[in-house]
């Protein structure tokens, strides 16, 4: 298969590759895509006329590096490595949070004027340490598997016929990591999702936390994977683990879910109070990193929440565009999104379908209710949609996923 060249995020990296001062972190899922974006940048700076000799590129995921756990052998590597290197140089490691004291070697680097770029599966690559050492000199891409437009760039670069209808929703329902779309069945498919689940969980949660409840991990992430855009909190789950003849306390409960989180297998998009601007942090809602957990992991294949799906499909989209999003509170009303970009904002509401007028009704009275000039959208899978008092209706596909219609 010929490879997809990522330029949604090489547009966001591209003006940081010769910074020195920053290091480059590209966070996601396993297989997303991330190790290959590393290669298109390596490419595209050999391309810049930039010396192989002063490129090191380490995958401390692959057999080769299995030795290398410590900070002095991966600068012994690294240093091995740059040995014939002259001017300008550029060091890529992926799976960087495999080596134990990585952080300080990293910024050692920095400060020699080596541009540093890392991956990482799990978030711990911003915490601790890291930031201790690294404020304010690290900048943080979330690298998500294939968007619906990725997807289709995919197809017509491989010579794959393509109906956007058709194939928007074979993507809703089994969604965009790269590698799946070599495998023509769906069962394969399904396996391959569950092979990277069990990696995340033994090399991402198990291997770095001193948990030992592996049946509550496995219950906890069908959870999480059943529940995209639903509003949760550690009493709530205890709560439903409880009825499922699980009694753990909310404490517990959210030790594992923090675990989740940091993995990469969802993220927790938090609650903003609109009227007070300030985060509120006792409740949330997770989205899944793709949309095939939510198929192949929750339990539900035959009960797919589509409305839920279509909601997580935005939240992905956006995110991947490098936008901050968290969900809006003004007094009893909800927005789904309050989407950021600096010092922009836009408010945005998602539903499946708002053919019904009590719907369309329901889903933009609270964002009439924003007295303020930030864009204000609702997104839906309707084919004719019209706008409607200062709301711009956009159709998910046409206009989000494969259009320009969203514009902070």
């Amino acid at each position: 298969m010929v490879e997809l060249v990522r330029e949604r995020y090489l547009s966001q990296i591209r003006p940081l590759y010769h910074d020195l001062g920053m290091i480059k972190v590209l966070v996601g899922l396993r297989r997303s895509g991330k190790s290959v974006l590393m290669s298109q940048i390596e490419r595209e700076l050999i391309e810049q006329g930039i010396g192989k000799q002063n490129i090191v590129r380490l995958d401390l995921d692959d057999r080769m590096y299995r030795n290398i756990a410590t900070a002095e052998s991966l600068e012994r590597c690294i240093d091995d490595a740059f040995r014939f290197s002259d001017g300008p140089r550029y060091l890529f490691v992926d799976e960087v949070q495999n080596v134990e004291g990585f952080e300080t070697l990293l910024n050692g680097y920095r400060n020699e004027g080596v541009s540093v770029f890392i991956t990482g599966s799990n978030s711990y690559l911003l915490s601790g340490e890291l930031i201790t050492k690294l404020t304010g000199r690290y900048i943080e891409f979330r690298i998500l598997p294939f968007s619906y437009r990725e997807v289709q760039e995919y197809r017509r670069l491989n010579g794959i016929e393509t109906d956007d209808r058709k194939d928007f929703n074979e993507y809703l329902i089994y969604g965009g990591f790269p590698k799946r779309f070599e495998y023509s069945d769906h069962q394969t498919q399904g396996k391959y999702v569950d092979s990277i689940l069990g990696e995340t969980k033994e090399k991402d949660i198990l291997t770095r936390s001193n948990i030992r409840d592996r049946h509550l991990l496995d219950v906890l992430v069908r959870f999480i994977s059943s529940v995209p855009g639903q509003e949760i909190s550690s009493p709530s789950v205890s709560n439903y683990l409880r009825k499922e003849g699980l009694n753990t306390k909310p404490a517990t409960v959210q030790k594992y879910l923090d675990l989740i989180f940091s993995s990469n297998i969802s993220s927790k998009c938090q609650r903003f109070d609109v009227i007070g601007k300030k985060a509120l942090k006792t409740l949330y809602k997770s989205y899944l990193s793709d949309m095939s957990l939510h198929t192949f992991e929750s339990g539900r294949r035959d009960r797919l929440d589509y409305g839920m799906l279509v909601e997580n499909i935005v939240y992905n989209e956006l995110v991947s565009r490098g936008y901050k999003l968290m969900v809006g509170k003004k007094g009893p009303h909800e927005i789904d999104f309050v989407v950021f970009s600096g010092l922009r904002k836009a408010y945005v509401q998602v539903a499946f379908s708002v053919a019904d007028p009590d719907v369309r009704e329901r889903e933009i009275r609270p964002l009439l209710g924003m007295r303020d000039n930030y864009p204000k959208y609702l997104i839906t899978t309707d084919s004719l949609v019209m706008d409607e008092m200062g709301v711009t209706v956009l159709n998910l596909v046409d206009d989000l996923l494969l259009g320009e219609g969203f514009r902070l």
